[in-house]
């Protein structure tokens, strides 16, 4: 793991290499191994190495092939790099390195641009190809490593934080109002929306060719949801196993320490198990739990840990883990309303004091429909089949209404199926939004109101719907949460935590050949009758206790509807209200208030939406006001 930047000048004036080295040492924590500057002619390449694999200097970074025509900065994990190592010396090329980094140079001069499509791994990379002056940026199928970049005049800039552009005194960088009403539908900005107007996202499984001409973007993989297989469920069972523990096997490649982050959910059990088979030693693993048990997965985590003996450690959060919050906002560069960044951050900070790589069970929700979204994608699909349109008509405008449902728990449950089965896709898709068209109506101010063009949140889902009409409902439910959930909020959370602790995670579910594998099922295999991920979970019982399996999903956040409504409340009334969002003109301090009110008293659960507006508030005091320091510690007693 590493951080890596660029910048590229095509109008000929030199790029100097204290910028440069400033961007890259912003970066730091990602990289805290070694720090690597190249500089040619308009160009210079910046790197932080974290040493996982090949701890040699050989392998430091940036890095060229034998004659200096093409440099490489990288950022990632390429798990087949043996297989293409061989294939590379086989045509005649030389290794000075065990570094799965010259896997792309040599690649390169092979293959040319094809060289992306043969990596099987997490990554993000710029290459300089000095004969033809083009740069080369790409980025993994899933976007398990960031890459932003901006084009300014006949200049380019590139880094794996945001952050790092703000070093370069010569870049433009203006607040966009469309990230931020992005950021309050989806707890985080898109693929499509950076927080800056200027600065945009290498999006996952694209690369793009940059010139003086301009630029050349290529798709090179789509979630294969297409091609089914009709196979029977033990065959399925057999393939998921043999898939997922190859997958597992190819992530234990490391010349450091490594283990596992153990939530007690299903998927980081089942990797855990699959990795205690494989490595045929005692596994690391890792835990974070509350006092508040409802939210608390450790004695599921401790049933896994027991049956297979790892060596495994407990972290216990307690209501003033706020104090962490200026250091991760700092950390993350853009808003992000996801509160299961402090469990992550903190399980993170434990594992790292003893391993450099872990194992996660991130994208067994995404590719097998783990989400309650899903099952009620299965439900709308019955719905739609047992029920003609003029009986769902009078069921929609009569007793699913909006009053009714909000009231009746059953009545809200089969409104979500009707929403999903009738809505258009852009409500369809994001059912689970923080502040929707009502909250936004309260919210906003008319000054925010007329800097937005149309509803940028709402967009990316109507773009991809487009791609998706002949899928089944499960399926297209799956895809998007692939193309848009997962790359802008969970696997931002988990490289931001971890890479704050130089800690490395790896995803075995996040494998090419998983995901090719679950595109393959039928989608009745990941959501049957109203069960979710129900052929995973019966690989599952394979390795694991029963109420490990079967029991209600909890997911990794943290107890904040308590919090909210008990310790935090008073400090929430005083700070929130008053903040500099308001002072901007732009949301309304009656709405916020009337938030902080209606969840204080138990009327109505607003956890998402004051967790939103805390840390954009953190955010703006940081990065626009410059008042809140990373080092600064919130004191909510005070």
């Amino acid at each position: 793991m590493c951080a890596i930047c660029g910048l590229v000048h095509w109008d000929e004036t030199p790029v100097r290499p204290e910028v440069v080295k400033a961007m890259r040492d912003v970066m730091a924590n990602r990289g805290p191994d070694h720090a690597g500057l190249w500089m040619g002619e308009g160009v210079g390449l910046g790197h932080r190495r974290l040493k996982i694999i090949d701890l040699s200097t050989q392998a430091n970074q940036p890095m060229s092939n034998e004659n200096g025509t093409l440099w490489v900065v990288y950022n990632g994990e390429i798990y087949n790099f043996p297989e293409l190592t061989r294939e590379l010396q086989a045509a005649g090329h030389r290794f000075v390195s065990h570094s799965d980094t010259e896997v792309i140079l040599h690649g390169y001069e092979e293959w040319g641009e094809g060289v992306v499509e043969r990596l099987d791994g997490m990554f993000a990379f710029g290459l300089w190809d000095a004969t033809r002056r083009r740069l080369l940026l790409a980025r993994d199928r899933f976007g398990k490593k960031p890459l932003y970049f901006t084009v300014q005049g006949r200049r380019l800039a590139f880094a794996s934080d945001i952050k790092a552009f703000r070093e370069n005194p010569d870049l433009t960088l203006n607040i966009n109002p469309a990230a931020i009403d992005c950021y309050l539908h989806h707890l985080g900005t898109t693929q499509e929306q950076c927080i800056y107007r200027e600065v945009q996202k290498v999006r996952p499984a694209h690369y793009g060719v940059f010139t003086a001409e301009g630029c050349r973007w290529v798709r090179y993989w789509v979630p294969p949801f297409g091609q089914k297989q009709a196979l029977r469920e033990p065959e399925w069972l057999e393939r998921m196993e043999a898939t997922l523990r190859r997958a597992v096997r190819r992530r234990l490649v490391s010349d450091v320490p490594l283990g596992a982050f153990l939530s007690g959910g299903v998927d980081s059990s089942l990797v855990v198990a699959l990795m205690s088979q494989v490595s045929g030693g005692p596994v690391r693993t890792f835990s974070v739990g509350f006092r508040e048990e409802d939210y608390s997965e450790l004695r599921y985590a401790r049933m896994v840990a027991a049956r297979y003996g790892t060596a495994h450690e407990e972290i216990l959060l307690q209501p003033d883990v706020l104090g962490i919050l200026p250091a991760l906002v700092w950390e993350y560069g853009e808003p992000f309303g996801d509160s299961s960044a402090i469990p992550c951050f903190y399980v993170a900070q434990a594992a790292r004091r003893s391993v450099t790589v872990a194992l996660t069970g991130d994208g067994g929700d995404e590719m097998f429909g783990g989400y309650d979204i899903a099952r009620a994608a299965w439900a709308a699909w019955w719905y739609e089949r047992l029920l003609p349109r003029p009986a769902r008509s009078v069921l929609d405008k009569g007793l699913l209404a909006r009053e009714n449902v909000r009231h009746i728990r059953w009545l809200r449950k089969l409104g979500t199926v009707a929403i999903h089965a009738n809505s258009e896709p852009a409500i369809r898709h994001s059912l689970s939004m923080a502040f929707g068209p009502r909250e936004k109506a309260l919210l906003y101010r008319e000054t925010f109101r007329q800097m937005l063009d149309g509803s940028p949140a709402l967009e990316v889902f109507e773009r991809w719907e487009k791609e998706l009409a002949a899928l089944h409902p499960i399926d297209r439910h799956l895809f998007m949460t692939l193309v848009t959930r997962l790359p802008n909020d969970y696997l931002v959370k988990v490289d931001v935590a971890s890479m704050m602790v130089a800690l490395e995670l790896r995803s075995p579910f996040l494998d090419t050949a998983m995901a090719e594998l679950a595109g393959a099922m039928d989608p009745l295999c990941k959501v049957r009758h109203g069960r979710r991920k129900y052929l995973l979970k019966k690989l599952a019982a394979r390795h694991l206790p029963h109420e490990v399996i079967y029991r209600r999903k909890q997911g990794f956040a943290l107890p904040l509807e308590h919090w909210l409504r008990r310790e935090w409340a008073p400090w929430l009334r005083r700070w929130l209200p008053g903040g500099h969002l308001v002072g901007t003109g732009w949301f309304d301090a009656s709405a916020i208030h009337q938030l902080i009110e209606e969840h204080a008293s138990g009327k109505a659960d607003h956890t998402h939406r004051l967790w939103a507006l805390i840390w954009l508030e953190l955010w703006w005091q940081m990065f626009v006001e410059r008042t809140l320091k990373p080092t600064d510690r919130l004191d909510i007693g005070a």
